[in-house]
């Protein structure tokens, strides 16, 4: 990483000194075509129009080159920090599929190799069962990502009870918090389930990644100026003001010792936004002191 930081900052140095001599002939250059006027005509009042012909014409230039500049090394700083997202995914994925299936094997080659009571084995199978549920969802969040990333899906939208569709989701999560459903169980909302079940999940899962054990995440509906909304609030440390919008960015992750020490791809928040986007509904986060709050404004 620090080599590649250092071959980029090497290619600006060398980009910044490329325009500069560009600047500084251009200069150069006025300066011996207003010498040679000089020269050719005498005409003071003809020499004052020439220097400032080629003077408002070398303010253009500069304008022109210097937003060309900024462009240029915008453009470039995004696409480093792209490519380090990509980098981080990569490491993150990878880490992500090794560890369940280290574990099942681990648990399999245990259940083959030794004579255990059958209390024993039933929860080595289900530890074996809960590492392919997350490889199930892993794989189905990258998938999803690029379906939603070619903006082609096509939604069969249906009535779904939330309420519902919450609780169902719920229940296949492990129980390692306190999980409080206040959504109206008569709201109703027009989307594709199979679609919608993955926003509940990648919500529930991100809550459940940023906030201690045994907290409580509480889901609640409401009503704003006869517009739907849900959300779903965690006791986790919450979102910096600065970071709130880049976190539904493809591969982004906090950068601070909770994120790196959670498990996590940098896909979750992403694809919520954009399956919400297809269902005409945004997200938005709201900073609280006592945790973080994600809300929902429906269609």
């Amino acid at each position: 990483m620090k080599k590649a930081f250092t071959q980029n900052s090497r290619l600006l140095i060398i980009f910044y000194m490329l325009i500069g001599y560009i600047i500084l002939q251009f200069i150069w250059w006025g300066y011996h075509i207003i010498n040679l006027t000089k020269q050719l005509n005498n005409d003071q009042e003809y020499l004052y129009r020439r220097i400032w012909m080629i003077s408002g014409e070398a303010f253009v230039f500069i304008i022109v080159i210097t937003i060309g500049v900024l462009y240029v090394v915008r453009s470039f700083r995004k696409e480093i920090k792209l490519s380090q997202r990509q980098k981080n995914f990569t490491l993150s994925v990878t880490h992500e599929l090794k560890t369940p299936l280290a574990s099942s094997k681990l648990f399999l080659e245990t259940l083959l190799n030794r004579e255990l009571p059958e209390e024993k084995k039933i929860e080595l199978l289900k530890k074996v069962y809960l590492d392919q549920e997350r490889l199930q969802s892993l794989v189905d969040n990258i998938l999803m990502a690029s379906n939603v990333s070619k903006n082609d899906l096509e939604l069969i939208l249906e009535d779904v009870y939330l309420f519902d569709l919450i609780n169902r989701v719920k229940n296949d999560f492990p129980n390692t918090h306190k999980v409080i459903n206040q959504v109206d169980e008569e709201l109703v909302i027009k989307a594709d389930e199979f679609y919608f079940i993955s926003v509940i999940q990648n919500l529930f899962s991100n809550a459940q990644k940023y906030s201690p054990k045994g907290t409580t995440i509480l889901w609640k509906s409401f009503m704003i100026n006869g517009k739907k909304y849900f959300s779903i609030k965690d006791q986790g440390p919450g979102i910096p003001l600065k970071e709130q919008r880049k976190v539904f960015d493809m591969f982004y992750r906090l950068d601070n010792e909770d994120t790196r020490s959670s498990k996590g791809t940098g896909l979750g928040l992403y694809l919520v936004d954009n399956i919400l986007k297809l269902h005409n509904s945004e997200i938005s986060v709201s900073a609280k002191e006592d945790g973080c709050e994600l809300i929902i404004k429906l269609s």
